[in-house]
């Protein structure tokens, strides 16, 4: 697992999760992290390039100064699934059920 990933929340609003790069102080390959509601109720975790619709690569970079809020911990699942979403690869093992029709993240 990457030791510098970050979950953090913009002076935006947006929830973000991306590599950070204190020595120069900037967020790099960002994802957008967004709840939605499931026809059920309960909400799932969607995780989307930053420049989703019209981009669909993991990349770019946001300033520090723009960072309002930093999570102490990414869980665990969130990480996974962001090193999953920037490399294309699928990471192999039971995860605890995650990506199942209960579990909240979307796949």
């Amino acid at each position: 697992m990457i030791d510098n990933i970050v979950f953090a929340k913009l002076v935006s609003g947006e929830t973000i999760i991306g590599i950070k790069d204190q020595a120069a102080g900037v967020v790099k390959d960002v994802v957008l992290v967004q709840a939605m509601p499931s026809h059920t109720g309960a909400l799932q975790i969607a995780i989307v390039p930053f420049g989703f619709p019209f981009e669909d690569e993991v990349r770019g970079e946001i300033s520090l100064s723009h960072v309002i809020f930093e999570y102490k911990d990414c869980p665990a699942d969130l990480a996974n699934k962001y090193v999953e979403t920037k490399s294309n690869i699928k990471i192999a093992g039971n995860l605890g059920g995650l990506g199942g029709s209960d579990s909240g993240l979307i796949l």
